[in-house]
């Protein structure tokens, strides 16, 4: 079984680094395309955050410990400020968090599969997610997940809205698709 330390000493060999079922799992950096989409949803999240004091977002570094000592890593996630006083996180902690953010975000990898995915549910909701948005590059939608259950589709016109974890957040889906053109 990896141990945090083990997880934290692993060199940045270009990989993200995840454990599953007790194995180390190295899935490749994410694209520019895809990392785009991160930082735009991220920075709209965590300046929405910021502004209402709800808790903390975090990006695809941080290591989070589910039930079955599973370690995933979201693309995005969110913790809301009274879950992390309760666990005694402070915003310098320098451990993984113990448990699965309550809001995780997944933009799709053209590697990823539906298995994958699936799984990655099922870690995320035992573990204490309440909500997760699955966002596919390829459809420009977005599927809401409450639960393994309970999930909607998002259509490409639709809006991300962060419900009672981020009240008042409200993210066009379109915007993730468009770049502002350098060339």
């Amino acid at each position: 079984m990896w141990t945090e330390e083990e997880l934290q000493a692993l060199p940045d060999d270009g990989y993200i680094h995840e454990v599953v079922d007790g194995e180390l799992v190295m899935s490749p950096k994410n694209n520019f395309q895809h990392e785009g989409m991160c930082m735009r949803l991220a920075t709209a999240m965590s300046d929405f955050n910021r502004k209402h004091r709800l808790g903390a977002v975090r990006g695809s570094s941080a290591g989070y410990w589910m039930f079955n000592r599973n370690c995933r890593a979201p693309d995005i996630s969110f913790i809301p400020k009274a879950r992390l006083e309760s666990l005694g996180f402070k915003p310098m902690s320098k451990k993984f968090f113990p448990g699965a953010p309550d809001l995780a975000v997944e933009i799709l990898s053209p590697n990823n599969t539906r298995q994958e995915i699936d799984s990655r549910l099922r870690d995320f909701f035992a573990s204490g997610t309440q909500i997760v948005w699955i966002i596919d590059p390829e459809t420009e939608s977005a599927e809401i997940c409450h639960s393994l259950t309970e999930r909607k589709l998002l259509g490409p016109g639709g809006e991300l809205d962060g419900e009672h974890l981020l009240p008042g957040f409200h993210y066009p889906l379109p915007n993730l698709f468009k770049e502002w053109d350098w060339e």
